[in-house]
């Protein structure tokens, strides 16, 4: 064995350069497919290790928009739980709406957002805490006093300081010491719903006293989190806490969330899952193409030495002896590339930690190496480079000696699919017919070429495709939403005013132009067990402003139906005219709502890829119970005013919470889009070195094995930029990847350097020594000076 090992480590080092290039393929394509592999584990065990950290709710408890309670009254309908121990920990807190102005010399950042107060009581909350990524956390100290955490993500997409101050509706500055995240906000969903709002939307964490003072609700409270017990069901829960809180709270309107139903945990999550469906294509594209680019060039490192093969059974070596050299060298290069695999994995793994850490900002990431990942990608990367070696190994030792020891043309048994151009023959001389030829008389080595390069190029291809897709969408979602009047603004309201008071509060303001009340709310289709979560928008159909497309169906002036997204109806499996169940709010008081069904028609539906938006006539108002009120308006900048004029102009004023751009949604998707193309570029740098490595491999072996027949065409006077420029042109056409096959014209014949028909003649000749009884080969014979080019029969 220590013979066979320091025979095989010989052809290693003779082959150094090209055995290194056939492992890094191997290398490249196993890390890469360990890294994008592990993604899904990685993202799973980071988000449970973040909601444990910061002791995510297991439910929530909030009442609808525009109810509050008094401090104290969602924990006292704990008290009538028919067992309260399982609830292991439970705060009330604040939510309400507001506006962000951190503006600095020479930038003016106007955003909505929302405060949210906590309590502070005991180095809380205890539930959901806050994880803080730059200054100092909210101390109980800071209770009541103008102090705030901002949300991290919002403030490092704006690059602002970890320190700072910035102005909340109605014109009160708060000192943020911080920058910070809770549970729910580790992906920021503002109520409109839309996902990516990292640049336009704000949260702030204060203290609960801080955030009643600044909304003027002293002492009130709208949310209540709840920690249940260890083994508790929290569907149990949820039903006992229905009947406390109708017992106690009767007249308000409440809705339960289980924390797995968030947003942002079910985003996380959802994500992961979805995401690894498809780095899975990607990883199996790759290993799939790094497999059989080393499947290929190792098999044609071991059929060159099929002659000493021969050699070797002619002297009386056993096959099996014979087979231990190739096979060996083929396992070494496939380990070898598994060990460049290790090293590669760390360092994709590495880059992979980085992205992740910017596109998903949890307080915890775990990015560990994978083993059992790496394992199945490292099984894969060396059975297909092995299995490449044994099966050249095995057809060798299947042949007789005289048979293996042949090469060239005098080993063809066939022309592969060059014949077939005889029927159509190719235009140019010969040394430019013989890169399409040399191509067609390999086809199953060629076609192991195609597939190789056909992953690695089916991989750069999909990814820039999604993102081209992506871009196709969004280009729609700003066509709908902008068609009508791209400076339009929306302006969300304090609670829901009279439609003539807040058109005589906006005509005031000398920057608004034209005005249009709506009322906006969140809202879910369903139908059977399917549901879909919607901002329901009560407009006027026929408003100067804007109304959104119909593309099937109808909905205009005095319509009692639903406009719904093409999307949502097909998810939800409906068309215009069937009906659907829709889940709203429905004022039952001065400041109390609750939660109804109410069975709508589909009056038609509008072609925004965006599903979240769907539109009702403003005049059925009367379903909600607010009919003639308003809680948002769409405004449009007067004649010399810009929308940053008007949203100056409107901040701060009394029963505003926010202002911003109906642009502002696609524009931050756009812009978070970033984060998760890094994850692509670096997938398409990968596969753009492995097909540089696989090209530079194919062409090097394809060169050593036409040597001989370069020699030959040097010997006959061939300029070298002829030989090369076949060379390039084989590459070209797809590296062909086998040894001279020609009976005639091509590489196993001659290149005549005087004429076509010289060639022809000795191409005969050749043919006709083929056919002569007892002819084993023939071929065209050196050149000797002063004689004539001839032709060599073997008998």
């Amino acid at each position: 064995m220590g013979f066979w090992l320091r025979w095989s480590a010989r052809d290693l080092r003779q082959r150094r350069l090209l055995v290194a290039a056939i492992a890094l393929v191997i290398a490249i394509g196993t890390g890469l497919a360990a890294g994008l592999g592990s993604m899904e584990s990685w993202r799973v065990q980071s988000n449970d290790a973040s909601f444990a950290a910061l002791a995510y709710h297991d439910l929530r408890l909030s009442l609808v928009e525009g109810s509050y309670a008094e401090r104290g009254e969602l924990l006292a309908v704990l008290d009538s739980l028919p067992d309260p121990g399982v609830v292991a920990a439970a705060e009330e807190r604040l939510v309400v709406a507001t506006e962000i102005d951190a503006s600095e010399a020479g930038r003016t950042l106007l955003t909505p957002g929302e405060l949210v107060g906590v309590d502070l009581t005991d180095g809380g909350p205890g539930v959901d805490r806050l994880a803080v990524y730059e200054g100092r956390a909210l101390a109980p100290t800071d209770a009541g006093a103008a102090v705030a955490l901002l949300e991290f993500t919002y403030a490092d997409f704006h690059g602002l300081p970890s320190t700072g101050s910035f102005e909340v509706s109605g014109g009160r500055r708060l000192d943020y010491v911080g920058l910070g995240t809770s549970p729910e906000e580790l992906i920021v969903v503002p109520p409109s719903g839309a996902l990516l709002a990292v640049a336009n939307y704000a949260v702030v964490f204060t203290s609960l006293e801080t955030a009643q003072e600044l909304s003027g609700r002293p002492g009130a409270v709208d949310e209540l989190v709840l920690a249940l017990a260890p083994g508790t069901d929290p569907a149990l829960v949820e039903a006992d806490l229905r009947r406390a809180f109708e017992e106690r709270l009767p007249g308000l309107g409440m809705t339960l969330t289980r924390g797995t139903d968030e947003p942002a945990y079910r985003v996380l999550y959802e994500d992961a899952s979805n995401d690894q469906q498809l780095w899975n294509v990607f990883a199996f594209l790759v290993l799939a193409g790094a497999a059989l680019a080393a499947f290929n060039l190792i098999g044609r490192v071991v059929e060159a030495q099929r002659r000493e093969v021969g050699i070797g059974m002619a002297l009386g070596v056993p096959p099996r002896l014979l087979a231990l050299r190739p096979l060996l060298f083929g396992a070494e290069i496939a380990l070898l590339g598994v060990a460049f695999g290790i090293g590669i994995g760390f360092a994709i793994n590495a880059a992979l930690r980085s992205l992740l850490a910017d596109a998903l900002p949890l307080p915890v990431l775990e990015t560990p190496f994978e083993p059992p990942v790496f394992a199945r990608s490292a099984a894969l990367g060396f059975a297909i480079p092995f299995l490449a070696t044994a099966y050249p190994v095995w057809r060798g030792i299947r042949m007789r000696p005289v048979d293996a020891i042949r090469i060239g043309f005098r080993a063809a048994k066939g022309g592969g699919l060059a014949p077939l151009l005889r029927r159509l023959p190719l235009p140019g001389s010969t040394t430019a017919q013989m890169p399409v030829r040399n191509t067609l008389r390999t086809p199953r080595r060629t076609l192991m070429t195609v597939l190789g390069l056909a992953a690695v190029v089916t991989v750069v291809v999909a990814l820039f495709g999604m993102l081209d897709s992506l871009d196709a969408t969004l280009g729609r979602i700003e066509a709908e939403t902008l068609r009508a009047s791209p400076n339009r603004l929306t302006v969300a309201l304090e609670g829901f005013v009279p439609v003539a008071a807040v058109e005589a509060a906006l005509a005031e303001v000398e920057a608004v132009g034209s005005t249009e009340p709506l009322l906006r709310v969140p809202a879910t289709l369903v139908r059977g067990d399917r549901e879909v979560d919607v901002v329901l928008d009560l407009i006027d159909p026929g408003g100067p402003l804007w109304r959104p497309s119909v593309s099937a169906g109808s909905f205009g002036a005095g319509s009692d139906g639903v406009l719904i997204a093409e999307k949502a109806a097909a998810d939800l499996g409906l068309r215009p005219g069937d009906t659907v169940t829709l889940r709203h709010p429905r004022r039952t008081g001065p400041a109390a709502f609750d939660i109804v069904e109410t069975q709508v028609e589909i009056a038609g539906l509008h072609p925004n890829p965006y599903r979240l938006f769907s539109y009702l006539d403003s005049g059925q108002a009367g379903l909600l119970g607010l009919e003639g009120t308003a809680n948002a308006a769409w405004v449009v900048p007067a004649a010399g005013y810009t929308p940053e004029d008007v949203a100056r102009a409107i901040f701060g004023r009394p029963g505003v919470a926010s202002v911003q751009a109906v642009s502002a949604t696609t524009d931050a998707v756009r812009d978070a889009i970033d984060d998760f193309t890094g994850i692509l570029r670096i997938t398409a740098a990968a596969m753009t070195a492995l097909a540089l490595l696989l090209a530079f491999n194919s062409t090097s072996i394809n060169a050593e094995e036409r040597a001989r027949e370069h020699a030959t065409m040097f010997a006959f006077g061939l300029p070298v930029r002829a030989v090369v420029r076949m060379s390039i042109g084989e590459s070209v056409l797809v590296d062909p990847v086998d040894e001279p096959r020609a009976r005639h014209r091509g590489v196993g014949g001659a290149v005549d350097l005087a004429t076509h028909q010289a060639h022809d003649r000795r191409a005969r000749l050749v043919q006709r020594a083929h056919e002569r009884p007892g002819v084993v080969g023939a071929e065209i014979a050196p050149p000797r000076l002063g004689d004539p080019v001839g032709v060599r029969v073997l008998e």
